[in-house]
């Protein structure tokens, strides 16, 4: 999977019969995760078009990392003129009022690609056997209306396994009217093993705007007509979720279910000054420079993605906890910027100063997979984007969970209750109250400096080496990856 970096040599003449359409959601982490796909699939000799928004793929393409386009000359970016009044949720500098306005955007674009993708589909029908849409599943209502005969169409969902089996799970306890005390008891008998659900999940409609939330319920109505469904979950960890998954998706006739990730490279380069390569003139970011200088598992990665704002208040309570527990940090502080403008952010007086030698405040961009993979890192506080916690866990590190918005609740259930590679800082009932920087300090003790973090240390490292064998030739992910490929080609 993710170790793969050539073409590999399939029968050609069996490859000309079908062409691969990826189609992303035009959000950051979407674009990402569904580019890193079409790399996949591409290197197994089939010819592949992602398809996009101009804006959008100059913006995913020189953030790709550990392989080239060039390498893979399958792949082909056909890109759509963005249309007008356009907010590309891939430039955070670009000024807006709120996030909301990016996530309108995106969903207008997505009605708005309907024309342009169906006609692209029109054209590429003739010159194939088979042409196979892999779409992102908040994309269904972009394709679903193609009249193409030879056309089947794949599901691809950028979240855990475990947030959609929990979903599923609870809609099927109320499509049969089950009381919970006994609904558990059918849980023992029907569960795959291993598949543990806990009692107290968040309400999806609590986790999402509104309109957003409409939004994606819309997309999972008109779905029947999909041949199949992707997961960015590796079995290794999600095993008993997409077993799950498979048997409802069976018995609702959605088609099989394949597990093919990370999509991350496992394995980092330059992760400390002794593993630099000499001949390579990118210099190495000033952060791994002085985590060069930390003691091994002393280091704290804070960051909470692209998409998060935190009250002032919020903010002062977090230094104020990172300076309290005495641990070695390393802080993205730039992506908590209000508005979404490149401006500084204000933390309080004197706090920079105080920390200085110890912590590290950033507010650029960063290199998490360099920094997750360095061996001075020993925990990352985040608000449990799927991404994150993917990067995490394949590098072996322990979370501190701080869910946001969208999946990110029931992400977090997964580190803190399911795999228990992680503790949580703030949980969802509490995400109106201020988390305070006593609660802070102590929750960052507890993963930094205790036994009870060694421990999670050691089950996130064994997590983690689970995750590196399944994308290695003969792995599980490597391995579902070449199912669903063999199932396409057929």
């Amino acid at each position: 999977m993710a170790s793969v970096n050539s073409a590999r040599k399939y029968d050609t003449k069996r490859s000309d019969k079908v062409i691969v359409v990826v189609v992303p959601f035009v959000a950051q982490g979407h674009l990402n995760l569904l580019v890193h796909l079409s790399r996949l699939i591409a290197s197994y000799n089939l010819p592949v078009y992602f398809v996009g928004l101009s804006v959008d793929i100059a913006a995913v393409k020189p953030r790709i990392e550990g392989w080239s386009p060039s390498d893979y000359p399958t792949l082909r970016f056909h890109e759509f003129p963005a249309p007008p009044a356009y907010l590309s949720n891939t430039n955070p500098t670009m000024e807006c009022q709120s996030y909301l306005e990016f996530l309108a955007s995106a969903m207008n674009a997505a009605a708005y690609l309907r024309s342009p993708i169906g006609s692209l589909l029109k054209e590429l029908s003739p010159k194939c056997e088979r042409l196979v849409v892999v779409h992102d599943a908040l994309m269904v209502n972009t394709v679903k209306d193609a009249v193409v005969q030879n056309l089947e169409t794949y599901n691809f969902f950028v979240g855990s396994a475990f947030h959609d089996a929990s979903l599923v799970w609870e809609v099927l306890r109320k499509i049969l009217h089950v009381p919970s005390f006994l609904w558990k008891l059918v849980g023992r008998f029907v569960l795959p093993a291993g598949a543990v659900v806990p009692d107290r999940l968040p309400i999806p409609s609590s986790c999402y705007p509104p309109e957003f939330f409409k939004f994606i319920v819309d997309q999972r109505k008109t779905n029947a007509f999909c041949k199949g469904n992707l997961f960015d979950a590796c079995r290794a960890i999600e095993g008993p979720y997409l077993d799950l998954l498979a048997m409802v998706y069976k018995l609702a006739r959605k088609g099989p279910v394949w597990g093919i990730g990370p999509f991350n490279p496992v394995v980092t380069k330059r992760n400390t000054k002794t593993d630099q390569d000499s001949s390579s003139k990118t210099p190495r970011h000033k952060c791994l420079e002085w985590l060069d200088k930390q003691p091994p598992k002393s280091v704290i990665f804070v960051s909470f993605g692209t998409q998060t704002v935190l009250s002032d208040h919020q903010l002062h309570e977090l230094a104020e906890g990172l300076e309290q527990s005495g641990q070695n940090f390393i802080w993205v502080v730039k992506d908590l910027t209000k508005g979404y403008k490149n401006t500084k952010i204000n933390l309080p007086a004197g706090f920079e100063e105080r920390v200085e030698g110890r912590g590290l405040i950033l507010r650029d961009w960063v290199p998490q997979l360099e920094i997750l993979d360095h061996v001075s890192t020993g925990g990352f506080l985040t608000h449990c984007g799927w991404n994150s916690c993917m990067e995490s866990m394949c590098r072996g590190v322990p979370l501190a969970t701080w869910p946001i918005q969208y999946d990110q609740p029931r992400n977090a259930i997964l580190i803190t209750e399911v795999l228990k590679t992680g503790i949580p800082i703030k949980d969802w009932e509490s995400r109106d109250e201020i988390t305070t920087s006593t609660t802070i300090r102590n929750a960052i003790r507890r993963l930094m400096a205790s036994p009870e973090g060694e421990e999670l240390r050691n089950k996130a490292a064994e997590a983690g080496r689970a995750v590196k064998e399944s994308v290695m030739e003969g792995g599980i992910s490597r391995l579902e990856m070449d199912n669903f490929i063999a199932h396409i080609t057929r």
